[in-house]
């Protein structure tokens, strides 16, 4: 999650040197982003144990993304819409956590992390996690929308940078739309408790 941030803030940065119409505002709420994203990681898996596991997240390219990228495997499948490319994942059925409960960590892009319990009696497989991580994703946003007094800027009407505008809701969403989020890994942790944790690997 770590060099997840670091890469999209790096991203941003570079926008930002083609962009002259950035604000000096707009490059310290940057900054500000990164540092609580750092205080944020070290608090939410400050219990978290040891990590265990760490699977990647692979499609094979249908024809039309075969004939425009060739056949090299997509290293990321798109969280939106995680259920119409679910098909063309590789090893959907491969059991990642043998445990019947784990707890599962949305914090990226995130000013308020969720922290979700997630139960399956069978364990979880590769497909069971993405499907599950594609639902708990959907409800965060309608609910930071619902909750938030500062709305979404829809695409069409933002200027300058155009990410998506930091909310004020119950998680206080910044920088991504849904749309713009890929999951590409997923790495388990365990506590001398034995409790599982799963930390998402997001490309934006």
């Amino acid at each position: 999650m770590k060099t997840t941030i670091s890469f999209g803030l790096l991203f941003v940065f570079f926008l930002i040197s083609c962009n002259k119409k950035v604000t000096e505002n707009e490059i310290d709420t940057i900054e500000s982003i990164q540092k609580r994203e750092i205080e944020n990681y070290d608090k939410t898996y400050a219990n978290a144990g040891e990590i265990i596991a760490d699977y990647s997240i692979e499609l094979k390219p249908n024809q039309e993304q075969a004939k425009n990228f060739g056949n090299e495997l997509i290293p990321w499948i798109n969280i939106e819409n995680a259920k119409s490319q679910i098909n063309q994942l590789i090893n959907p059925n491969e059991i990642l956590i043998k445990q019947t409960s784990a707890k599962l960590i949305i914090d990226y892009p995130l000013n308020n992390p969720a922290i979700i319990e997630i139960n399956n009696p069978n364990g979880f497989s590769r497909k069971d996690l993405i499907l599950l991580i594609s639902e708990k994703y959907k409800d965060i946003y309608k609910e930071e929308e619902a909750s938030a007094k500062t709305k979404t800027i829809p695409l069409q009407q933002r200027t300058g940078l155009i990410n998506r505008n930091q909310t004020d809701g119950k998680y206080g969403i910044w920088g991504h739309d849904l749309s713009d989020l890929g999951l590409s890994g997923i790495e388990l942790y365990q506590n001398k408790e034995g409790q599982i944790t799963i930390s998402l690997q997001i490309e934006s």
